[in-house]
């Protein structure tokens, strides 16, 4: 509660007095102008406090000069705290003038037993914290000066002190000394404590603007990558339909080809040979094209219901002659149950993802090595498992996270296998991980490579 009246009290006081940083001022000027106003919101209720008190007991004790001084001290407060017009350079002065008289009227009207020794050292201290070194070392030589004529009224007996009548003046001397050395080194102390701080946060400044520079910096880079990948995304769907619009043409003269010579073998060999490295060529465009997609985070899911079971089949029919003409036995062990062949998914990325893993263990495979395609569904989560494990070359233990980026082809020595845009995967994985799913790798080399992964199945039957 008490800690939200101050925050008010303190908010209404800038309100108030319409404090603000002045147009061109320095970070300095402006943390002493703000801490001058501090220190003036803190001393009002302090000094109200203070005053009353005080006058009570000094009115009980019939010391009525301490009373008219400490009433002139507190009304030039308050007068400084309500004044809107005065500026703040003029605050100050009025402040610390008021403050040094109270202090040595004090000293000279009550003696060394009273405050007026910390009320100076006090008032030495907050000018040099709200007005610099320079004030503050000038509040000492004033003090000094004071305290002087003090001694030189009380030896020559210029002036006759009554509170110091039984002092002796060496013992003054002692005092006054010792107070104005204690009053220097605290000035001097509290302006290097402030220099320092001042450099401190010139640091700052510095460091918060390189900082900046740094961030802005990076927002452009990303900024100018986003749009590299925008126009690569852009450059490579304009390319694709570029190239994909002859392959087309080509493909659709090599269909009408294979009717003319249907008796010459060689003719209709090489039409094949057209029509395979066509389809191929559309194949590494498509995937080039899907890779950049996903990459952009342009590619999407597009969810249906299709019957898994013909998918898996018509994929195991379409490679296993492939793998007969390897020499490669390729088995498929299908556990899906008729009653859950129908599932909810994206035909079109589940039948990619079969089609690049079911094409990349034939490719790392030879003559009797052999393939299988396993599939099921998880009893417990009703997703879809699928594994592909073949016997083929393997693939190194430090090569098994790379082989997941674009474009990149792990060195086996099986020269026939380095055909292919080495994409494969990538999209794979990425497809599996829009499907909900996970992509595992298990390989060994010499004994073979298995990628087992499952899908999720929003199908309302589950």
């Amino acid at each position: 509660m008490l800690k939200n009246l101050w925050y008010s009290y303190h908010h209404w006081y800038i309100k108030y007095s319409h404090f603000s940083k002045e147009e061109g001022q320095d970070e300095l000027s402006y943390f002493r102008n703000k801490l001058f106003v501090s220190i003036l919101i803190i001393l009002l209720p302090i000094g109200v406090f203070s005053y009353i008190s005080t006058a009570i007991t000094v009115i009980i004790l019939e010391k009525w000069f301490v009373f008219y001084l400490d009433t002139v001290a507190i009304a030039v407060i308050c007068f400084l705290f309500f004044n809107n017009k005065l500026s703040i350079n003029t605050k100050k002065t009025l402040f610390s003038i008021n403050l040094f008289i109270l202090a040595f009227a004090l000293t000279a009207s009550i003696g060394l037993k009273s405050s007026s020794g910390l009320l100076l050292f006090m008032v030495c201290v907050l000018v040099t914290l709200y007005s610099g070194k320079k004030a503050g070392m000038f509040t000492v030589l004033v003090s000094s000066i004071c305290y002087a004529l003090i001694l030189v009224f009380h030896y020559f007996k210029i002036f006759e002190f009554p509170i110091f009548k039984d002092e002796l003046f060496n013992v003054l001397l002692i005092v006054f000394i010792n107070n104005i050395l204690f009053i220097l080194g605290t000035v001097f102390s509290v302006s290097f404590l402030i220099d320092h701080l001042h450099n401190a946060l010139l640091k700052e400044h510095q460091l918060q603007e390189e900082l900046l520079e740094k961030h802005k910096n990076v927002v452009l880079a990303k900024e100018r990558a986003e749009e590299s990948d925008q126009l690569k995304s852009a450059f490579l769907t304009n390319m694709s339909h570029e190239i994909r619009t002859p392959m087309y043409g080509i493909l659709g003269s090599a269909e009408l080809l294979k009717e003319y010579h249907k008796q010459d073998e060689e003719y209709q060999e090489y039409v094949k040979v057209i029509e395979g490295s066509g389809n191929e060529l559309l194949d590494v465009i498509t995937d080039i094209l899907n890779i950049s997609k996903i990459e952009t985070g342009l590619m999407t899911v597009k969810n249906t219901v299709f019957n898994v079971n013909d998918i898996i089949e018509g994929l195991y029919k379409v490679f296993l002659h492939e793998a007969e003409l390897k020499n490669v036995q390729f088995n498929l062990n299908n556990q899906i149950p008729k009653k859950e062949q129908l599932i909810k998914s994206d035909r079109e990325k589940l039948t990619a993802v079969l089609k690049h893993l079911i094409e990349n263990a034939i490719k790392y495979t030879s003559k009797g090595d052999s393939i299988l395609l396993y599939c099921n569904v998880n009893s417990n989560t009703s997703q879809i498992e699928f594994l592909i494990k073949d016997t083929g070359v393997g693939i190194p233990e430090d090569k098994k996270e790379t082989i997941f980026n674009p474009f990149y082809q792990v060195d086996v020595g099986n020269r026939e296998a380095l055909h292919g845009s080495g994409i494969g995967l990538s999209i794979s994985k990425a497809y599996v991980e829009m499907l909900g799913g996970r992509l595992v790798l298990e390989s060994e080399i010499g004994v073979g490579t298995s990628f087992r992964f499952y899908i999720s199945n929003t199908s309302e039957n589950n």
